[in-house]
């Protein structure tokens, strides 16, 4: 059986896919379905070792960009779609794939497009509450629809609805198996404090960066805090916050410039509370660890899809939700504090947050490619 898993080279679409090829594997190994072959095409690869470490070959495809705002970019990336399909018509042909797994993103529309030509079954998956423009336009060729947010049904038409299935974001298995002991060990924490787990996602990590860090003693002197900051951002945080913090609090304070899912898991497990980005991605594993979250969405990303995700998942009282043009350094601590010390509203966000994962995505996505391949 060979799968064409095609998407956006970021983090966003390549973790999902490996969440899913995964599940592919074990679904291989209890029935007959072997050997298997896995190829990506798509475009701005950025985790290229993710993709090889699961044995997935690569294929790169010009992205192209579908902006709803006037961009001179715009009249560049028509000139290019034309090499992009050309590059999908001989990638997909050469490989010839018996299924299409879509993650939507720059790239992928031309390898969905060609697939449908060659009469090849796709399936589509969309991780925000609002679809892309580029899978709104890949969904009329697709045999399934995936989708994370019952919310990304409402503008479909009819027919669209009925081959749409409500799954999730796919969360990788090795992520949801984080222990706390593990991470006890392995951020060397004192036990002492409840934790706050703050992660800033590939983009936009610098603005919460820079709220926490104008309200660190607040949080050191109450807390005890694990927070990844992201690789650009690292060198410059750990110089300052080894100047800012005495040496009996920086034992309350633990960076990382990123990690591994293992310990992600592991970081996920022991936090009373998280403060992250509003990502599909990052959305429903927070979700399936049933922790409490302050979501501070990305401001001006594609659609302002994050905080339409944030809002989705806040509604249902499973976080709460800061907007990045109302946040002070003490507003958000203090949303924290209310969050993390009020017993009520702490048990809630647990509860609701267990009702909305959906841990079981990958799983179900990895069964409907097999079985419609």
């Amino acid at each position: 059986m060979r799968i064409l898993f095609t998407g956006g080279g970021s983090g966003g679409h390549i973790f999902p896919i490996i969440a899913v090829k995964r599940e592919i594997d074990l679904i291989s190994k209890e029935d007959y379905y072997k050997p298997l072959l896995f190829q990506f095409a798509g475009g701005g690869i950025i985790e290229k070792e993710a993709l090889s470490k699961e044995g997935i070959s690569r294929k790169k495809v010009i992205p192209v960009k579908w902006r709803r705002y006037l961009s001179f970019r715009n009249i560049i990336d028509i000139f290019k779609f034309p090499f992009s399909l050309a590059q999908a018509a001989m990638h997909v042909w050469v490989f010839m794939p018996d299924i299409i797994f879509s993650k939507g993103g720059p790239g992928s529309l031309p390898v969905v497009l060609m697939g449908w030509i060659y009469r090849i079954p796709i399936i589509a998956h969309e991780s925000d509450s609002i679809p892309s423009f580029t899978n709104k336009l890949s969904f009329p060729m697709a045999k399934k629809i995936a989708i994370s947010f019952e919310e990304a049904r409402e503008n479909m038409k009819e027919k669209r609805k009925k081959k749409t299935v409500l799954t999730g974001v796919p969360v990788r298995q090795e992520i949801l198996s984080g222990s706390k002991e593990e991470a006890k060990k392995y951020f060397n924490l004192t036990g002492e404090r409840k934790i706050i787990l703050i992660v800033g996602g590939s983009q936009g990590a610098e603005e919460i960066n820079s709220v926490f860090i104008d309200a660190m003693y607040k949080y050191i002197d109450k807390y005890e805090v694990i927070h990844v900051c992201g690789p650009d951002n690292f060198k410059d945080l750990n110089i300052l916050t080894r100047g800012i913090l005495r040496n009996e609090q920086r034992k309350f304070y633990h960076l990382y410039s990123y990690l591994d899912e293992e310990k992600l898991g592991d970081a996920y497990a022991v936090a009373d509370m998280i403060i992250s980005r509003a990502g599909g991605g990052a959305i429903f594993e927070i979700a399936a660890f049933g922790k409490p979250s302050i979501l501070i969405p990305l401001k001006g990303g594609a659609q302002n899809h994050q905080a339409k995700n944030a809002y989705y998942f806040s509604k249902t009282g499973a976080s709460g939700i800061i907007e990045e043009t109302n946040i002070t350094p003490n507003f958000v601590f203090g949303r924290i504090s209310q969050v993390i010390e009020n017993k009520k509203t702490y048990q809630q966000m647990e509860e609701y947050c267990r009702k909305f994962a959906k841990p079981d995505a990958a799983k179900q996505i990895a069964k409907i490619i097999v079985e419609t391949a």
